[in-house]
Formats: C-alpha cells, sequence, structure tokens
C-alpha cells in the first residue's frame, strides 16, 4: 500500500522545518504539500513528531475533502468504502513497482530494455555496457535470490532492518569456483569489494523507484557499505621490465611479451590492447582509438580516451616481428589475432594465463605473484610509477594513459614499491656531506 504522504526537510526564514507532501491521485505523484511546523533539531531530528504531525494534517484533509455518498433509490447503490471516499488529491494507491517482489524486481531493472537502461540510453546518451548490465544481472542471481530474507519482500515493503541483516549474510558469504574436474573449490569470503558492488545493484535499483516515486522513502538512507580491506597493486621494478625485453622471441611466444610490454612500456589497458589493429600503428605512434569488449565488439576506449603513445624501440622490435608472423596485417586487422577465431583478437584468459608465464620467466614464482599481488593490470600500474620516476612530467603521463583525472594518476603510483635504497642512500650522503658547514678554525 502506498504511504499517503512523504516527508522532506524545506529552509526557512526561522529554521529549517519538516514538510510533507500528499500523493495525488490525478497527476499519479506525491504532489501537495503542507508544513508539519515542526523544526529539525537534535539528534533524530525530530522526525517522529514531523510524521505526527502529518498525519493529523492527513485526516484532516480527508474530514474537509469528503463528501458524504447518499444512496440512490433507483440503483439502491451501497455507500463506498472509506478508501474509495478519499479525494482524488490525498488517496492512497497500490503501486505497481512497490508491489513487485524486490529479486523480480531487480533481475528486471538490470536489463537492456529497462526503464532505467533506456534513460541512460536516450536521455543521458551514457549507455550501460552488455558487460556491466551482465555482471550485475549475475550478482542479483547469486547474492540477492539466493538470500531467503528477501523472499515474500515486494520494492515497497523493503526496510533498512531487512538490509542490515542482508549485509551481516553477504559479508559471510563464501567465493567458489567449478574446477575443470568438476570439484569445487572453496577461496574463502567474498571480499567486501565484490560485496559492495553487489549492495550497488540493489542500491541503484531501489533508488531509481524512490527518484521516480514509487516508494516513498529510501531504505537505503545512511546504511553504507561493508568495509573493504584495500590492498595496493604490485608492479614491476626497472630491473624486472627490463628483464622482459631481454628474453628470446619466438614464434610461440611473441604475442604473450609484446602483451606485456605494451602495458608496461606503453600503459595499455587489456580491452585496448585487444583493440589494437594494425591500421592503428605509424611512424613510431600507436593511436588508441579503439577497445575490444566481448559482446560488444570495437568501441571507445574508456572515458572516451582517444590517444597517441610512443613506441618504444623494443617495443617497436617486436611489433616488427609480428608483422612478419601474420597471417592477415591488413589495416583493420588485429596485432593480438586469436590464433583459434580468425579475425578476432585474443580472449581474456589470454592475458591472465600468458601474465603468469611472463613473469616466472623472469623470475617471479606464482606465488610471489599472489604475494605482491601482481596481475595483468599490474602493468599499467608499471607504466604510470616507472614514467612518472623517469622524468616524465605528472600531466603528461595523465594523457598518455588516458585518465579521467590527475587523482586517477596519483592513485596509479606506488613509488615505494620500486625505491633502490642503496641508491638513495648514496644520494643522502652525498647531499649531507655537500651541505655540512665547515669546520672552525682554532
Amino acid at each position: 500500500m502506498r504511504r499517503p504522504f512523504t516527508l522532506y526537510k524545506e529552509s526557512t526564514k526561522t529554521g529549517i522545518v519538516w514538510y510533507a507532501r500528499f500523493w495525488d491521485e490525478t497527476a499519479q505523484k506525491y504532489k501537495h504539500s503542507r508544513s508539519t511546523g515542526v523544526f529539525v533539531e537534535g539528534k533524530k531530528e525530530r522526525r517522529y513528531e514531523a510524521e505526527q504531525e502529518a498525519k493529523k494534517i492527513y485526516d484532516e484533509l480527508c474530514l474537509t475533502l469528503l463528501k458524504p455518498v447518499e444512496i440512490s433509490p433507483q440503483t439502491n447503490q451501497e455507500p463506498q468504502s472509506s478508501e474509495q471516499q478519499l479525494p482524488p488529491t490525498i488517496a492512497v494507491k497500490q503501486s505497481s513497482v512497490a508491489d513487485t517482489p524486490l529479486i523480480e524486481y531487480c533481475f528486471n531493472f538490470w536489463t537492456a530494455d529497462s526503464e532505467y537502461a533506456q534513460f541512460k540510453r536516450n536521455v543521458k546518451n551514457k549507455p550501460l555496457t552488455p558487460l556491466y548490465l551482465s555482471m550485475n544481472h549475475s550478482d542479483i542471481r547469486r547474492h540477492v535470490e539466493t538470500y531467503s530474507g528477501f523472499h515474500g519482500i515486494t520494492v515497497g515493503s523493503l526496510t533498512k532492518a531487512i538490509l542490515k541483516k542482508w549485509l551481516i549474510w553477504l559479508s559471510s558469504r563464501r567465493k567458489t569456483r567449478t574446477r575443470k574436474d568438476g570439484t569445487i573449490k572453496d577461496e574463502g569470503v567474498i571480499s567486501g569489494r565484490t560485496a559492495n558492488s553487489v549492495i550497488l545493484a540493489v542500491r541503484v535499483a531501489v533508488r531509481w523507484a524512490v527518484d521516480n516515486e514509487e516508494i516513498p522513502i529510501d531504505p537505503f538512507y545512511k546504511l553504507g557499505e561493508i568495509n573493504e580491506s584495500l590492498r595496493e597493486k604490485g608492479i614491476l621494478t626497472f630491473e624486472e621490465r627490463k628483464l622482459l625485453t631481454e628474453l628470446p622471441i619466438t614464434d610461440k611466444n611473441y604475442k604473450q611479451r609484446l602483451a606485456m610490454l605494451l602495458g608496461s612500456f606503453c600503459g595499455l589497458r587489456r580491452g585496448e590492447m585487444r583493440g589494437l589493429q594494425w591500421g592503428d600503428v605509424s611512424n613510431g605512434l600507436m593511436h588508441i582509438q579503439h577497445a575490444f569488449m566481448d559482446g560488444e565488439g570495437l568501441k571507445l576506449p574508456k572515458y572516451n580516451s582517444v590517444r597517441k603513445v610512443p613506441i618504444p624501440s623494443y617495443v617497436q622490435k617486436i611489433l616488427d616481428f609480428a608483422y612478419t608472423q601474420s597471417n592477415n596485417p591488413s589495416p583493420e586487422n588485429y596485432i593480438l589475432e586469436s590464433p583459434k577465431y580468425k579475425g578476432k583478437p585474443v580472449s581474456n584468459n589470454f592475458f591472465r594465463d600468458r601474465v603468469k608465464i611472463e613473469l616466472s620467466s623472469i623470475g617471479i614464482t606464482e606465488e610471489q605473484q599472489k604475494e605482491r599481488f601482481i596481475t595483468c593490470h599490474s602493468l599499467r600500474h608499471t607504466f604510470v610509477t616507472l614514467a612518472q620516476l623517469s622524468g616524465i612530467p605528472e600531466i603528461e603521463v595523465q594523457a598518455l594513459v588516458g585518465h579521467k583525472s590527475i587523482y586517477m594518476t596519483k592513485k596509479y603510483t606506488h613509488v615505494p614499491q620500486v625505491i633502490n635504497f642503496d641508491e638513495a642512500r648514496r644520494k643522502l650522503e652525498i647531499q649531507s656531506i655537500a651541505n655540512m658547514p665547515k669546520a672552525a678554525n682554532f
């Protein structure tokens, strides 16, 4: 059942006051407002008092606007029920969204044809990617549909108390992976980051209903998130990156070597490596204008960060070798073409698997990779950090990697991981001696 009114705050000359907005059946939204006369004060902001005053105003409106219904002798019609007699301005109406089961609503919300997806695509001109929709849809299936506390709960009956119990349950969820032999491996409790992405999927869906005035109160208000244990991304040192350029190149490993260098020496994202075509490379520059995403194909890079990146000599050497090995080095063909599917780039799994092999080749074992938290995306972090240490201004590094803001570039910098303490000690000693005052003559 839709609530007959909602509360909101309004600034006045004498202070902030609680106002009530009443449902208009004709306009199908909360429209008519009245002041409750209750000031917003104290820790709980006197919200309970405001609700009581709003109820009184609602009752007065009912008494003022209701007209008695006489029985017609011709039709012998009975008087309408009190709910049917409510005037249009304050009538209570059941909402199709408010009465929709929460799980069903969330499933339908994260589809390409949902009202939210159409709004983002047609109004905001920021369409939701199929991958993003699929990930959120999967989160609903795994972590919302499986929670028994949501069974029987509608969008309108969702409360903060229900959500708190869900957060407790969600924070203890365990992550599992099915091996190739069919056995299931327990990989421990899901991370806070994963849990919060699930929470966000539900939060966005529910707040869309609130913004559209389908439900009067946002149950997520001041709910918060699950604390995340943030782990700093690991990077390669100057010496480790140099070792990659010294490994032998063969027709079996040149693609994985090229991927390592495109990430660590050029700062390309994984999707940009997949979307890189032979026509994008010329005169010692790479024109980064595509990213390849499964289910979408070629698209603009993230944040529309079309840019040019210089090609170091060691990267150019492998590009030249790759050109000689390519079956179709035409401008529109992919440089990292899949060996299995002609005309398609390598898969996402290619990067995950080959990075482990390449790092092992320079002496970083898989155990050390896990301990240092080095992944494919670490190559991009490596480029940002080492580029700045090489003397490239921060603003130029931002342009080369296509970051939206300098703040993001700062987040990708991990100088403490690559400090040469012996060299730093030597420089400090030289500086100390140079600045040391001369001994006094006695």
